[in-house]
């Protein structure tokens, strides 16, 4: 069955507490088998957006770290296994086979960081992007695509 998708979508936060709780608004509808794909530059917030999303799945988001030398993370114990991969040492090109992304799938869902370095399409992602604005304030933005659980759950956080 495919799920109904909806345009991009987009939402300004003024701090990593208020990027924090984007990510936890779109853990609360993740499922199993989700890959989300999270680009940003160097700071932006991709390891804090990945600490909601843990927090969404119900797991202790303080045991969330930048996965960047030790690759990937599994925290379990939520709702459901957040699996936690980091491309960025992996560099242009980073082959995933490594993570056997598609039991890690099967267990539960993905966070990708520095996403744009890896092939996805064969996982059909949710991508989400983070832009530095000014300060502390990041521009969080759904890919176009997205199931629509994702981008209503992002759009409630407006009102």
């Amino acid at each position: 069955m495919t799920e109904e998708t909806r345009s991009a979508t987009e939402r300004i936060t003024e701090n990593a507490r208020a990027t924090e709780a984007v990510g936890a608004a779109l853990g609360a509808v993740l499922r199993r088998g989700d890959v989300i794909a999270i680009d940003g530059d160097l700071g932006a917030g991709k390891t804090c957006f990945v600490r909601g999303l843990a927090r969404g799945c119900g797991t202790d988001a303080e045991l969330v770290r930048s996965p960047t030398f030790v690759l990937h993370h599994v925290y379990p114990g939520g709702r459901i296994t957040l699996h936690h991969i980091d491309c960025y040492r992996l560099g242009d090109g980073a082959d995933l086979g490594l993570f056997d992304v598609d039991a890690l799938r099967d267990d539960g869902a993905v966070a990708i960081e520095w996403a744009q370095l890896a092939n996805l399409v064969e996982h059909e992602p949710v991508r989400v992007t983070i832009d530095i604005r000014s300060g502390d304030e990041r521009a969080i933005r759904l890919g176009s695509g997205a199931p629509s659980r994702f981008v209503d759950a992002l759009e409630a956080l407006k009102t």
